[in-house]
């Protein structure tokens, strides 16, 4: 009993095998089997993070050491800072004044005197100056997580695709071994003339195939982790830890959750909402500038000295002193209110394209989520199952000699870009879901220290 024979009894006598049909339909199925458990479609719920943990170190990373979000966040601490320096009343004068040769030494107690002088503006306006201020800080703040958010986003991105990629690089080396292993049994075949020339030229050919496509996809991989690495501010050619398995995941809200949670804890709208308190914080601090400002002081003139001093018997005079600033010039604090009014109307407006443009990004998720997750469930329930069928036909017709290889090969090629297709759609599942929750404020925020 030759080699072939003996496979055809094993076939025969092994349920398993023999739904199969040959070594070749073996070879198939336990490549589909292998890129099944790499894109196993377990139902998830809940956010990305939660699916991927390992994800966590390297956003953790970026928070601490990207550049950008460190210029961001002492951008921040600074504007937080000067609310105690617009809080703080100004600095008091003091004048020093001496009578070098005065004309008549009878006239005066003394040549020498000292005054001080405290300028006080209006009441509560060092309080209107510290909330704008305040306010100032907290759009720094808002838009410093709302930078973070895209950041993270973009990681999340990075990884996704970088695990894609990492897993159709093992799919295909995979491949390539259960096709070597079928050009050896082409080869016994055509040896005992069970087999044509062109059946071990054509499964060469598909052998080269796949070498060419391991190298496409391992510059692409060198790539998307040069990229990743980046963020965090490694080199290029450092490891990254990346997903063995991309899963299915259930939508943790509905739409109208999603545009609840979106302007609630978007910071695009925490930014725009600051700003607004800004101008109104400007128009009050614009209405109490023009209102008089006062200053109290104090003057001591000392009496004169020396041998020469021409009233010995005087003492030190005390003069009490009082200054008011009056707000003249109407025109400064009616432009600084005009200013404050139409940046309110600049807010408003803002405030209507962002929500459009994050109510378009956002339909626009959910429209990539719903059309991959509809693409997934086709290639597993219809496509995947009745192009594994016509392999096991094709495949025992080919071990009796009723059709050829080439066949054989075609309806197993479309079985691998079937599996490497649900793999992408999988991949636009997981960047729809990342910016959902990006949408939505989820991500990662900074919190205040």
């Amino acid at each position: 009993m030759n080699g072939v024979d003996t496979l055809t009894e094993s076939v025969q006598s092994n349920p398993f095998r023999k739904r199969r049909g040959t070594l070749l339909l073996l070879i198939s199925m336990i490549l589909i089997l292998t890129v099944a458990d790499a894109v196993e479609l377990h139902a998830q719920s809940g956010g990305f993070g939660e699916i991927h943990p390992q994800l966590e170190e390297y956003l953790q990373i970026a928070g601490e050491e990207n550049p950008e979000l460190n210029a961001l966040w002492h951008q921040y601490r600074s504007e937080l800072e000067r609310v105690t320096e617009v809080g703080v009343l100004p600095d008091p004068e003091v004048n020093v004044a001496y009578t070098f040769n005065p004309m008549m030494y009878e006239s005066i107690p003394g040549r020498f005197s000292l005054s001080a002088m405290q300028m006080f503006p209006w009441f509560g306006t060092l309080g209107a100056r510290r909330d704008m201020q305040r306010a100032s800080a907290e759009a720094d703040y808002h838009a410093l997580n709302s930078r973070r958010l895209e950041l993270f986003g973009e990681i999340r991105t990075v990884w996704t695709n970088l695990s894609g990629v990492q897993i159709q690089i093992r799919i295909a080396q995979e491949t390539l071994e259960l096709v070597r292993d079928l050009v050896t049994l082409v080869e016994t075949r055509y040896e005992t003339a069970r087999a044509g020339q062109a059946d071990l030229l054509r499964i060469q050919m598909e052998e080269e195939r796949l070498k060419t496509l391991i190298s496409n996809l391992e510059e692409k991989a060198f790539a998307t982790r040069a990229r990743f690495n980046g963020f965090l501010g490694r080199d290029p050619d450092t490891e990254v830890e990346t997903a063995d398995r991309l899963e299915t995941m259930e939508l943790p809200w509905t739409r109208d959750e999603v545009v609840l949670r979106m302007h609630e804890r978007n910071p695009r709208f925490g930014e725009l909402n600051a700003r607004e308190q800004i101008a109104r914080e400007q128009r009050r601090l614009a209405r109490l500038d023009g209102r008089p400002g006062f200053g109290i002081g104090l003057e001591v003139m000392g009496s004169d000295f020396g041998t020469m001093s021409m009233l010995p018997h005087s003492g030190e005079m005390v003069v009490g002193m009082a200054s008011i600033r009056i707000p003249l010039y109407r025109s400064r604090y009616r432009s600084q209110d005009r200013q404050a009014v139409e940046q309110l109307k600049a807010v408003d407006y803002q405030r209507q394209e962002v929500e459009y443009r994050l109510i378009s990004q956002l339909e626009e998720a959910f429209g990539e989520w719903r059309s991959a997750a509809r693409s997934v469930e086709l290639i597993t329930e219809e496509l995947t199952p009745r192009a594994e069928q016509a392999l096991e036909i094709l495949s025992s017709e080919y071990a009796s000699g009723n059709t050829r290889l080439d066949e054989v090969l075609q309806i197993q090629r479309q079985l691998l870009d079937l599996e490497l297709e649900r793999l992408g759609e999988l991949v636009r599942l997981h960047e729809a879901m990342i910016r959902l929750e990006a949408l939505s404020g989820d991500g990662g925020l900074y919190r205040r220290r």
